[in-house]
């Protein structure tokens, strides 16, 4: 047996008053349902994760934290208890329910507050705040609150940690401009302790040595030849009783010798000053002759002229040694002195230099610190303007105009779904229940003789005014229902000249 519509068609329309005794019920009760259960009202706002105003070749911030690391920990940090219950009781949320305990208000603040971060690749962070609440007024206000949150935390986070930034580095200088000033100190005694032993005047004082150790050789040379002047002198004299000066002399020896001295005193005055050791014993020596002269007995037996002679001539060269061998003892300590400065001076070049080493150190690294500092300071400047990388609003959360929840679409498409079936299967049983034949074909089956002909059934004028009543009714029904769908659409889901104007938007692309 072929399946024939129209006659199912027929069928349907003739049990359409109860498809839409069923239909109708159905839809009304799942919209009432729809309609009976809490409203929740979401709001949201959007942040732009920013990245610096300034390009960080010519000046750079000292935060290095990666904004997106940030947001996460402000998030946390927005997420906790105490600002989660803050939030509640600011905005009394749950102040219909006095006995709600903290942890069930602030398991219920999880549920209906909730953050998203959105990254990729060549396009823009965005960060999504969110928060659902029993009117819009409150949604937004949550979301509004939390947004003056996220904005102080990322402000002071950043102003703090670039403040800290730049303390650091200014106690650091403190620290490493006392520590130079401690080298250069050190440094500066040590030298005031061992001026003598300086590295930088030991070519100075070897040169010095080198000129004593000469000079004192050559004094000695002095002495042996006076030493040899004075035993030929005495060989000579004590041998033939004269001396080659003899002849020329023609004063006494003392005045001789005295006229000399005077002549070398003035010699000496003119090169040396009155301190000096050779003029000191020139004065010394004139004393004693002019003492000689005067205390001479006048009736002592005279001296002969070859003995006055030799006599001067040895208190000259015995003058002479001495005033040499004063000079060796005063060049000798100089010379001690000037080698144990040279003895002193790799000890005290290898000490010197581990303390300016030290302080190179320390140099090089007051330096770095001054740099880091003018660094810091130009970034701690960008982050008190900011100027480096933020977060900025772009959208703040304005109270919506609908409910978010329950979805009124989602759940009249539901009802009406749910009603066509229910419709559709009591059409279907009442059918299946009904037992009389309404074609040929039926007689056929359930009485199993082929009849020669059928007379259709003909409706009497009150049974087609009735199905008109009917039709009518179920049209009236129909629209009825049609025109109440639309009511609760536009008063429920959105307005309808919305819902026209994005259809013709829509239409248009």
């Amino acid at each position: 047996m072929s399946f024939d519509l129209k006659f199912y068609f027929r069928i349907f329309l003739i049990r359409l008053p109860l498809f839409l005794a069923v239909f109708i019920p159905a839809v009304a009760i799942g919209l009432a349902i729809a309609s009976s259960l809490p409203k929740k009202y979401r709001a949201q706002a959007f942040l732009l994760v920013e990245s610096s105003q300034i390009p960080s070749d010519l000046a750079a911030s000292t935060v290095r934290t990666e904004l997106s690391d940030q947001v996460q920990v402000i998030q946390q940090k927005l997420m906790t208890r105490d600002n989660l219950l803050d939030l509640a009781y600011r905005f009394g949320l749950f102040s219909d329910e006095p006995d709600l305990q903290p942890e069930e208000i602030i398991a219920r603040m999880r549920d209906r507050v909730w953050m998203r971060l959105t990254m990729g690749r060549q396009q823009a962070t965005i960060f999504t705040i969110t928060a659902e609440a029993k009117n819009g007024e409150t949604a937004a206000g949550i979301v509004n609150a939390l947004v003056d949150q996220v904005l102080e935390q990322d402000a002071a986070f950043r102003t703090e940690v670039a403040s800290d930034t730049l303390l650091f580095f200014e106690k650091e200088v403190r620290r490493l401009g006392d520590a130079l000033d401690a080298a250069n100190t050190r440094i500066l005694d040590f030298q005031n302790k061992n001026v003598d032993a300086l590295p930088e005047t030991l070519d100075f004082r070897m040169g010095r040595q080198s000129l004593l150790q000469e000079r004192m050789t050559q004094i000695r040379r002095e002495i042996g030849q006076l030493n040899d002047q004075r035993r030929r002198l005495s060989e000579l004299f004590q041998t033939t009783g004269r001396t080659e000066a003899q002849p020329r002399r023609a004063l006494s020896p003392e005045e001789e010798e005295l006229e000399q001295l005077n002549a070398e005193l003035r010699e000496a005055l003119s090169v040396y000053s009155d301190t000096h050791p050779r003029v000191a014993m020139l004065r010394s020596r004139i004393g004693t002759l002019e003492a000689v002269l005067e205390a001479r007995n006048p009736d002592a037996e005279p001296e002969t002229p070859g003995e006055r002679v030799f006599n001067a001539q040895i208190v000259e060269i015995d003058s002479q040694l001495e005033a040499l061998h004063d000079t060796i003892s005063d060049l000798e300590p100089e010379i001690a002195s000037l080698q144990a400065t040279i003895e002193r001076t790799p000890t005290n070049a290898i000490t010197l230099s581990a303390m300016e080493r030290d302080r190179a150190n320390i140099q090089r690294q007051y330096d770095t610190a001054v740099s880091r500092l003018s660094a810091a300071a130009t970034g701690e400047r960008i982050e008190v303007l900011s100027k480096g990388q933020r977060l900025s609003v772009i959208e703040r959360a304005v109270p919506p105009a609908r409910p978010s929840e329950p979805k009124m679409i989602l759940m009249g498409a539901g009802a009406v779904g749910l009603g066509l079936v229910l419709g559709i299967v009591a059409v279907v049983l009442r059918e299946i229940l009904n037992p009389k034949i309404r074609r040929p074909a039926e007689i056929s089956k359930k009485l199993g003789i082929t009849p020669l002909g059928t007379i259709p059934f003909v409706d009497t004028p009150g049974e087609r005014w009735r199905q008109r009543g009917l039709r009518s009714a179920a049209l009236v029904v129909v629209i009825a229902g049609i025109v109440g769908a639309l009511i609760f659409i536009d008063r429920q889901v959105s307005p309808l000249d919305q819902i026209a104007q994005k259809v013709l938007r829509q239409g248009r692309l």
